[in-house]
C-alpha cells in the first residue's frame, strides 16, 4: 500500500505575528470571558429581558408611603424593646415582663397590689425608701424585768410521776375502762393549757411599755 503523505502548510504563506500581538489578544479574550461570566452571575436574565427593559418605566410612589414609611421607623425607635405580658389575677393585673426568672416574689405581689401593668415598677420601691426615711423614727422601749421562759414549768402531777414505777402486769388489777381514761387526761391537758396560758400572760408583760406605743401609732394612723 501507497504510504499517505501529510500536507503541511509552508511557513511562507503563513503571516508574521509578533508574540507582542499574541500577549495582548489572549488578555483581551481573557477579560471578555470574564465580564461575561461575572454578568451572567449578577444577572442571568439580562439576556433574555434585555429587549423589555428597554421599554420599563419606573412607577411614580405615592408620597404618603414614604410618610407612612417614616412613622412607621419612628414608632420602632420610640417603642421599648420589651414585650408586656400582662397578667391578671383576681381583678388584678401585673406586668411579668418587667420581671426577671431570678426576681424574689415580693416585689411581684407588690406590683400585683398597686395593680398598675403600665406603670414602672422599679420607681415603687425607690418612692417606699423615700417616704421612709422621712417619716420620724421611733424606737420602742425595751422589756422590763427578767428574763421569763415561755415554757411553763412541770406540773405537780408530772413532778410525782416516776416511769420506773409504772406497774404494767394487768393481772394483778384489772385495766382501767375508757371512761376512766377519757376523764383522767381530759382533767390533766386542762391543767396543761392553763399552764401554758398563765406562762404567756407573764411572758407578754414584759411588753406592756412597747404594745401601748404600739397602739398609739395605730390609733393616730387611723
Amino acid at each position: 500500500m501507497p504510504k499517505r503523505r501529510r500536507l503541511f502548510t509552508p511557513l511562507k504563506n503563513r503571516s508574521a505575528k509578533s508574540p507582542h500581538s499574541n500577549d495582548a489578544r489572549e488578555v483581551a479574550t481573557a477579560r471578555g470571558r470574564l465580564k461575561g461570566a461575572l454578568m451572567d452571575v449578577l444577572d442571568p436574565s439580562a439576556d433574555n429581558n434585555s429587549d423589555a427593559s428597554s421599554d420599563y418605566a419606573p412607577e411614580k410612589r405615592d408620597s404618603r408611603d414614604y410618610r407612612s414609611d417614616d412613622e412607621d421607623r419612628y414608632r420602632r425607635k420610640r417603642s421599648p424593646n420589651r414585650q408586656s405580658y400582662v397578667l391578671k389575677l383576681f381583678d388584678r393585673s401585673v406586668d411579668l415582663s418587667q420581671f426577671s426568672e431570678e426576681s424574689p416574689l415580693y416585689p411581684i405581689c407588690r406590683a400585683w397590689i398597686v395593680n398598675q401593668p403600665r406603670a414602672n415598677y422599679s420607681e415603687l420601691g425607690k418612692r417606699e425608701e423615700s417616704q421612709s426615711s422621712s417619716s420620724e423614727n421611733l424606737e420602742l422601749p425595751g422589756p422590763e424585768g427578767p428574763h421569763v421562759s415561755k415554757i411553763p414549768p412541770l406540773l405537780p402531777e408530772q413532778l410525782k410521776a416516776d416511769k420506773n414505777n409504772i406497774n404494767l402486769n394487768y393481772r394483778e388489777a384489772p385495766p382501767p375502762t375508757k371512761e376512766q381514761l377519757l376523764a383522767s387526761h381530759s382533767s390533766r391537758w386542762v391543767a396543761v393549757r392553763q399552764a401554758w396560758l398563765e406562762q404567756a400572760t407573764k411572758v407578754e408583760a414584759r411588753y406592756e411599755n412597747t404594745q401601748q406605743v404600739l397602739n398609739k401609732m395605730n390609733v393616730n394612723a387611723i
